[in-house]
């Protein structure tokens, strides 16, 4: 163990600095940007994906490019999407300024909107055409683009998730513009978040932090390089900005915004010149990708601890020197329950009982995405604002929510017989469920250092906890057990509330938001079986602990003994009972 924590210790890597440029931003003109912005938001008011006037603008926005970009190629992509109002036909409008061979730079901004008007929601619109028409004043040497999508207003991103794809290999950066024109009170902030796997890299984030400090625009705090918002979102990775689709992909992207990836309210007024200078903010940091021939760098997948980045490998290490002696323990102590004759088979299929419940609603609500009855069922998470879960929704989720209950009543015992017959459909003991509840979990915590060491070590305090919950150790009153289930939780629950804080999703909507993420494909077949384990071993370790009355009455002398060591003793009885008739026959 100190070996690792010393190799991990020399692994640490310094956070590279951020590219500089040697070009300002005044080419990007703000009152001209300003006042198109007031005329997109009055003309285009109503704008939701899919819609009439969401078209409409699309079609506008290729002109202007057409307009600002003459030796750019204006391209018009149409696909048909999942949104808040079901699918819909969509469009995404992409300029290509060409530049020389190799990944090129793109900004992205999305213009549809859930409510009318939302003119500060078009503020990345907007500046993106100012920096089209800025662009053509300018000499870059690699190619950049400028992509208009849709279907990204609350989360969702189908129009993202089809860009992303589609710029894999092509570019080495994307900026994502979203609301540029908070008030002062609003900070600016940078999020590199994404959906699945590495995040953006360090050298793209830091570059658009200092280029919006050398605009003035007050702090920029790097709150996300706290280690609990790492740990929180790269443990469950959900954001509704684009940046965390195009980062899913394998690029490295960033999303500008004021305060908050979720989208602002419709009536949120435009602060003109802070307008001005988040455009110019992203001007300097295009000059500054363009200048450098280093790029931005790789995406990020370590953690950064006191100013120095833990490289992935090195956390897996650690990770391992933990649960591998746990993993010698414990079989020592599964061999010593064997000998004992304890019925682990019992307690294993209690335990995958307890998992059958989540995995077949799981399923059941993943059915329901792919025929339509659960919608917007797409593989991005959506905010607060888009989820509005009416009749129907709540009463899927009492369905569903009803089977989970059903399954895990009704899998325990039938999973018992089939594994041991019918003496093994009897109530398992707590220290068999215990194993039990070991096992699943080490081989969770295992999967999870190889896929995402960082969720791991959010299941982590779980595999110590809820075991020693049931252990059969007399120190232990039940509010201790109960103390030790609610340390083995906090982790994963604080997580979850920190996400959907994040994302703006209120308590009474988290039931409907999660049956979307399953049903859409945020969380994977992998991830939900996962999921399903974690929370089955939750549910076994409550069962366990809960008071029920015995169903045998009051327990008889001797029973609290290990099988076969009643059997054992029985035989012995046996044995002095035939050697003590065998002398009275022979006095005979």
């Amino acid at each position: 163990m100190l070996l690792a924590v010393l190799i991990a210790a020399f692994s640490l890597r310094p956070v590279p600095e951020p590219l500089q440029s040697e070009l300002g931003g005044e080419t990007f003109d703000g009152p001209t940007a300003v006042r198109q912005l007031d005329g997109l938001a009055q003309r285009y008011a109503h704008r939701r994906a899919g819609s009439s006037g969401d078209r409409l603008l699309g079609l506008r926005i290729r002109e202007e490019l057409a307009r600002a970009l003459p030796a750019a190629t204006v391209a018009l992509d149409h696909f048909r999407g999942d949104t808040p109002d079901g699918g819909r036909d969509l469009l995404n409008v992409t300029a290509t300024l060409p530049g020389a061979p190799g990944p090129g730079i793109a900004i992205v901004a999305h213009r549809d909107a859930l409510e009318p008007g939302s003119k500060a929601e078009l503020s990345g619109t907007a500046a993106l055409l100012a920096l089209a028409r800025a662009a053509a004043n300018t000499r870059f040497h690699h190619s950049i683009r400028f992509v208009s999508t849709t279907g990204g207003s609350g989360g969702g991103l189908v129009g993202a998730t089809r860009v992303a794809r589609q710029l894999r290999g092509q570019v080495e950066a994307v900026v994502v513009l979203g609301d540029l024109s908070g008030p002062r009170d609003r900070a600016p902030r940078v999020i590199g978040w994404s959906n699945r796997g590495p995040t953006a890299s360090l050298r793209l984030e830091k570059t658009v932090i200092q280029a919006l400090r050398q605009e003035r625009l007050g702090a920029v705090p790097r709150s996300d390089a706290a280690f609990w918002p790492q740990l929180a979102r790269r443990g469950l990775p959900a954001t509704p900005g684009e940046q965390g689709e195009v980062n899913q992909a394998g690029i490295p992207a960033v999303l500008l915004t004021s305060g908050s990836p979720v989208p602002p309210a419709a009536d949120a007024e435009v602060d003109g010149p802070r307008f001005a200078a988040y455009g110019r903010a992203v001007m300097r940091t295009l000059s500054a990708l363009d200048a450098s021939r280093a790029g931005p760098g790789r995406q990020q997948d370590g953690i950064e601890l006191l100013g120095k980045v833990l490289p992935q490998w090195a956390l897996r290490l650690v990770l391992l020197t933990v649960l591998l002696p746990l993993l010698v323990l414990a079989t020592v102590v599964v061999l010593s329950l064997h000998r004992d004759g304890h019925r682990l088979v019992a307690g294993a299929a209690w335990g995958a009982g307890c998992v059958a419940g989540p995995l077949v609603t799981g399923l059941l609500a993943v059915g329901l995405g792919r025929i339509g009855l659960v919608w917007p069922a797409v593989p991005a998470p959506y905010a607060g604002p888009a989820i509005d879960p009416g009749v129907g929704a709540w009463l899927l989720v009492v369905v569903l929510a009803g089977l989970l209950v059903a399954t895990t009543a009704l899998a325990r015992p039938r999973l018992a017989r089939e594994a041991g017959g019918e003496a093994a459909a009897a109530e398992p003991t707590p220290i068999t469920v215990a194993v039990a509840v070991f096992g699943g979990l080490a081989a969770v915590a295992l999967v999870l250092v190889v896929l995402n060491p960082v969720t791991a070590l959010l299941v982590l305090p779980a595999l110590l906890a809820w075991p020693a919950a049931l252990a059969p150790l007399p120190i232990l009153g039940a509010l201790h057990r109960v103390a030790l289930v609610g340390v083995g939780a906090a982790l994963p629950l604080a997580a979850a509330i920190t996400v959907a804080a994040d994302l703006d999703v209120s308590l009474g909507q988290v039931p409907w938001w999660l049956v979307l993420l399953v049903a859409g494909g945020q969380v994977t077949p992998v991830g939900m079986l996962l999921v399903s384990v974690v929370v089955g071993a939750l549910v076994a370790t409550l069962l366990m602990l809960a008071p029920r009355r015995s169903r045998r009455g009051p327990a008889r002398r001797g029973e609290d003994r290990p099988p076969r060591a009643r059997a054992d003793r029985r035989a012995r009885r046996r044995a002095v009972e035939d050697d003590l008739a065998d002398a009275i026959a022979e006095e005979r």
